[in-house]
């Protein structure tokens, strides 16, 4: 099976969002949570979650003494923007980071001080 860890939905993104500022966190703490944004039942948020935990994005816990679970990222935020930029870079832009930052700069999307804080970047990366 190919690693699937990094193919997170948009529903299930909004599961991660929430492990990632905190966890571990029971089923019950999740529903909690995403409730406070968006109305989403217990059962769907565990077929989310048993989605991301065969997805191996996501691993489980049981509780000492209870019947009930924890959740947690098995992969970091970090390493799943890089993993998505990496995709949307090659969908979009067949790889090409300079197509990407010339389409932002033709389609006036980035300020001449925010081209010049990226290059001032660039220009410090390559020290």
């Amino acid at each position: 099976m190919p690693n699937r860890k990094y193919e997170i939905t948009d529903a299930e993104l909004e599961i991660m969002n929430i492990l990632w500022k905190e966890s571990p966190l029971t089923l019950n703490e999740i529903v909690n949570r995403l409730s406070k944004n968006e109305t989403k039942n217990k059962s769907t948020v565990k077929t989310l979650l048993y989605r991301l935990i065969e997805k191996e994005s996501v691993k489980s816990n049981p509780i000492e003494n209870k019947k009930e679970n924890v959740y947690e990222p098995n992969i970091s935020q970090k390493q799943y923007q890089r993993r998505a930029n990496e995709n949307f870079l090659q969908k979009l832009y067949h790889g090409s980071t300079n197509k990407l930052l010339l389409n932002f700069v033709e389609e006036k999307k980035i300020t001449k001080k925010e081209l010049q804080e990226l290059l001032d970047l660039i220009d410090d990366k390559n020290k």
